[in-house]
């Protein structure tokens, strides 16, 4: 059978695939370590020979066997080894979501092609708007991520800053979109896919944490015609959260749009002792919120967020096919307004899964856990004379470097990954290599933080 239907057969069908695809999964992911040492030949090799389309089908349980190295060439994301990047291990109950989603396979463009999906998703924005202060108006639309959601919430800001942009273009300007150094590259990517280039940005400096400089905002910006203000809560490095409501007053003064992208801090909303960090955020004219990051989704789940839904028609194109008015003056709801994709996936049904299955005060906890075991790591570092760490953890984010030259701390990268053994990152801070953990499994204990930090020590040999 190869569609559910209304036929036992079909029940049976997918009770078996599931089945089969969970032992695999279970043999390939649910071991110790956070991935098997396989070669990069290995795994370039497995990928080569493998026949996307032959001539006839196989078994299923049979081509997740032809796949097994594919599967066990997978990062165990569950393991407190594995902590590269904002890529956590997702709730089991959002992965059972991802089941219900693809089956169900609504496409979130218009109303006949995702009834119930539809006022879902809706609801589902319209509460995190409410948690990030947005207000009972405010709303939104989930996105694949938060390169989306910025680029979206930009998007905004450029058409408001002139005259009918979507029709006509863009006129002679000076505009200047402000974010600091440190924020995600999206938002230099997002100016050129809006027609003002990357030299639009002004990079302001930060601080020793790795948030804005008030001082170095206002040197930057003076005299300059700003458009948009971008806030970071949650750098992709350190952590850092910019001063929000400092930026918020800021743009008020200069009439500028008042963008945060929290795509790493916007989970800090679910704990009572985190949120006051996000003062100011309920200020924004957009918010990007990525829930694959501090909310433990499987991609794809971000939304872009504002105060007011009607902001959204900048992105609205009617469709005589998809959003007809006479449809909507009957209380039906279209979302292909509101975003810059036309189908897209139920993404909010796996949402909506994970949190009523987890519940509000368990995801506060893990929130509080992982900020604290952070806060440990960064200390455990600070004691070691080995390794030098190169600011207080301000979220999730430990930066740090081998006392070593650059060279040994890409070794150390380099050997743990190959061998199997840590599966930690590497970036540049201020020029100098450096080392990162990123903290997203509040499972993991100060024993495992400080048997890595071990690890990464006998790696430099």
């Amino acid at each position: 059978m190869e569609f559910l239907t209304s036929d036992p057969a079909s029940h049976a069908a997918l009770r078996d695939a599931v089945s089969v695809t969970v032992d695999a999964l279970v043999a390939a992911l649910g071991v110790p370590g956070p991935r098997s040492p396989l070669s990069t030949e290995a795994l370039a090799a497995t990928a080569a020979r493998l026949d996307p389309c032959p001539p006839d089908g196989a078994p299923l349980e049979q081509v997740l066997e032809d796949l097994r190295d594919v599967l066990d060439g997978s990062l165990r994301l569950g393991d407190p080894r594995t902590v590269a990047h904002l890529h956590p291990a997702p709730l089991i109950a959002s992965v059972a979501g991802e089941l219900a989603v693809g089956l169900t396979n609504q496409s979130m463009d218009a109303f006949d092609a995702s009834p119930a999906a539809t006022f879902v998703e809706d609801a589902l924005v319209r509460w995190l708007a409410r948690e990030h202060g947005l207000g009972d108006a405010g709303s939104g639309v989930m996105t694949m991520g938060g390169t989306a959601s910025n680029l979206l919430g930009l998007l905004l800001a450029r058409d408001r800053a002139g005259e009918n942009v979507r029709a006509h273009g863009l006129p002679p300007n000076d505009w200047r979109i402000v974010a600091s150094e440190a924020s995600h590259d999206s938002i230099r990517r997002s100016a050129a896919l809006l027609g003002l280039g990357t030299e639009a940005v002004i990079g302001v400096e930060t601080d020793a944490t790795g948030a804005m400089s008030l001082d170095a905002f206002d040197a930057a910006t003076a005299g300059r015609h700003v458009i948009a203000i971008v806030g970071t809560a949650g750098t992709t490095d350190l952590g850092a959260i910019d001063p929000l409501d400092a930026l918020a007053d800021r743009a008020e003064r200069r009439g500028a749009w008042f963008h945060v992208d929290a795509a790493v801090g916007s989970g800090l909303v679910l704990s009572p002792r985190q949120k006051p960090r996000l003062k100011g955020i309920e200020r924004a004219n957009s918010v990007t919120a990525d829930l694959h990051k501090l909310w433990w989704q499987p991609f794809s789940a971000s939304a872009l967020l504002v105060p007011d839904v009607d902001v959204l028609k900048a992105v609205h194109h009617a469709s005589v096919y998809l959003n007809r008015p006479e449809d909507e003056a009957e209380g039906q709801l279209n979302l292909v307004g509101r975003s810059l994709d036309t189908s897209r996936r139920f993404d909010a049904l796996k949402v909506l899964i994970a949190l009523r299955a987890t519940g509000r005060r368990r995801l506060a906890e893990m929130i509080d856990e992982v900020l604290t075991l952070a806060r440990y790591a960064g200390e455990a570092i600070a004691q070691r004379p080995q390794l030098q760490l190169l600011t207080t953890p301000s979220t999730v984010m430990v930066a740090f470097r081998h006392a070593g030259d650059d060279e040994t701390n890409i070794r150390i990268h380099r050997e743990l990954f190959a061998s199997g053994r840590a599966v930690i990152g590497r970036t540049r801070i201020k020029g100098e290599v450096s080392l990162k953990l990123t903290l997203l499994n509040p499972h993991t204990t100060r024993a495992d933080i400080d048997a890595l930090l071990d690890e990464i020590v006998s790696a430099a040999g």
